[in-house]
């Protein structure tokens, strides 16, 4: 499987980590508990599999900086919590970071 495919369902699947543990209410709720365990498990096997194909630095900042990214969008468009000019340019800071950090690799 291509390495930055397996990166992506690894970010997805973190993501999906993030939103149950949000929905877990403090592992109060065993179903989304559950789904912590699974998902963050994959997401740790899929990032595993693409560090064999991609620098660690690169693929982990790539993985952290679209986590971040797409659960900053996830909580707004779920919880409606905030999202305003600062989180826009901090969201575009780590993807500037990871973008540098790749023509670096180059």
């Amino acid at each position: 499987m291509n390495p930055f495919l397996m990166l992506t369902l690894s970010v997805i699947s973190e993501t999906a980590g993030d939103v149950c543990m949000k929905l877990s209410d403090g592992f109060k709720h065993k179903l989304p508990a559950a789904g912590i365990v699974v998902f963050y498990s994959l997401a740790f096997v899929l990032l595993s599999q693409a560090f064999v194909d991609i620098p660690i630095g690169i693929a982990y900042a790539i993985w952290t900086g679209a986590a971040i990214a797409l659960s900053a969008i996830v909580g707004h468009l779920i919880w409606h919590e905030g999202f305003n000019v600062k989180k826009v340019a901090g969201i575009a800071l780590i993807i500037g970071g990871v973008a540098l950090l790749r023509v670096g690799a180059m």
